[in-house]
Formats: C-alpha cells, sequence, structure tokens
C-alpha cells in the first residue's frame, strides 16, 4: 500500500477543495438558478476530475503520463469556463472599457508560451496560454474598472483579483517543477500547489458578490 506522500496529500487536499467549491457553487444554483454560478461549479468539478485522475494515475502508475492524457483536457475546460464566467460577469461598461495595463498580459504570456513551448508540447502550450492570455487581459481590465467603484453592488473587484492570482499561482507553479527539486516537503511546489487550492475557494466569495446585486 502506497504510503502517503506530499504528492498524495497535496492531491488529495486539492480534489477536497474543489469538491467543496463544486458543491457550493452547485447549491447557489440550484437554489438561485443563476447562469454565473453554474459555469462556476462547471469550473471546480472541471478542476476536480482533472486533480483526481492525476492522483490516482501517480497512484497506480507512478510515472508521469504523456501529453494531452485526461488531466490535461480537463484542465483546458477549467480555463475555458473560467473565461466563460468572466464573459458572463463583465456588464456592457466594463465590456467596452480600455485599459492599456491590459497589454501586461501579453507581456506576462508570450515568454512564458515560448519557454514552455521551447520543453514541453507545442499545441497544448499554445492552446494553454491562448486561454491564460485572454483570462488575464480581462482580469486586468476588469480591476482598472472596478478600482474606483468600491462598494457599489455587483462590484467585481475581489472576482478579478482571484482570477489574476490564480493564474499567477498556476505558473509559479508550473515553473517550480522545472527542475523537480525531490519528492519531500522541501519542494516548493508542493507548497504552491496547496497553495493555489487554498486560493480557488476565494473565488466563491468574489463571484456570489459580484452576482449578488
Amino acid at each position: 500500500m502506497k504510503i502517503m506522500t506530499p504528492e498524495l496529500i497535496d492531491n488529495l487536499l486539492q480534489v477536497l477543495a474543489m469538491l467543496a467549491g463544486g458543491c457550493a457553487a452547485g447549491a447557489w444554483y440550484y437554489y438561485s438558478r443563476k447562469q454565473a454560478y453554474f459555469i462556476l461549479a462547471c469550473f471546480y468539478s472541471s478542476f476536480m476530475m482533472a486533480s483526481l485522475y492525476w492522483m490516482l494515475y501517480t497512484l497506480l502508475i507512478t510515472d508521469s503520463p504523456p501529453m494531452f492524457y485526461v488531466s490535461e483536457m480537463a484542465w483546458i475546460a477549467c480555463y475555458l469556463f473560467l473565461y466563460l464566467l468572466q464573459y458572463t460577469l463583465s456588464d456592457p461598461g466594463e465590456q467596452a472599457f480600455r485599459c492599456r495595463a491590459s497589454w501586461l498580459a501579453l507581456a506576462f504570456g508570450i515568454p512564458l508560451m515560448i519557454y514552455f513551448i521551447s520543453i514541453g508540447e507545442l499545441f497544448y502550450n499554445l492552446i494553454v496560454y491562448s486561454l491564460l492570455i485572454a483570462i488575464v487581459w480581462k482580469a486586468i481590465r476588469g480591476i482598472a474598472y472596478w478600482k474606483d467603484k468600491k462598494g457599489q453592488p455587483g462590484n467585481k473587484l475581489l472576482f478579478h483579483g482571484a482570477v489574476l492570482l490564480f493564474v499567477v499561482l498556476e505558473n509559479c507553479l508550473w515553473l517550480s517543477s522545472y527542475p523537480w527539486v525531490s519528492d519531500t516537503w522541501s519542494n516548493p511546489y508542493f507548497w504552491i500547489d496547496m497553495t493555489l487550492s487554498a486560493e480557488l475557494l476565494f473565488l466563491l466569495p468574489g463571484v456570489k458578490k459580484a452576482v449578488d446585486l
């Protein structure tokens, strides 16, 4: 029987956190029938399935699976749901808002995309970073739009901040995995991943504040 390694504990905590988030979002949708909660539940469910498949694969097989396995496709799906959630929650004023700072999304995403393509798979990284650049663009624009509207009903500053922090932590996680230090608690990968799991739950109050006008 496999002992509780740091990787297994990390993956299990992430699965439980995403399950909790998905159940909360699903319950909110059941009682309110608001579309944003349904999309948020889909986001958490996709992330949970990706983490669960990865945990079971590493537990039973131990070797890293090839590209475009189930977890990779589920993670792509969760980025799509997150982008759709941003679009759903943005009002006409936010969509029409022009923010030069949004160009930082390209400065952030393109070098990282080139780096990961150089050490990984071309098609997968093109898809992922195209989505992440779009998500960061919308998050920066949303923060710039709502920062002077604190206290207004439906303020989405918390939501956009949580989305932006999620993308930053995701990339810190990926960067920390090259090179792999060790399968012990001295590896920063596990601590970043657990921080990411906790941060994802901040989407719950962010979305609720944005939806409940």
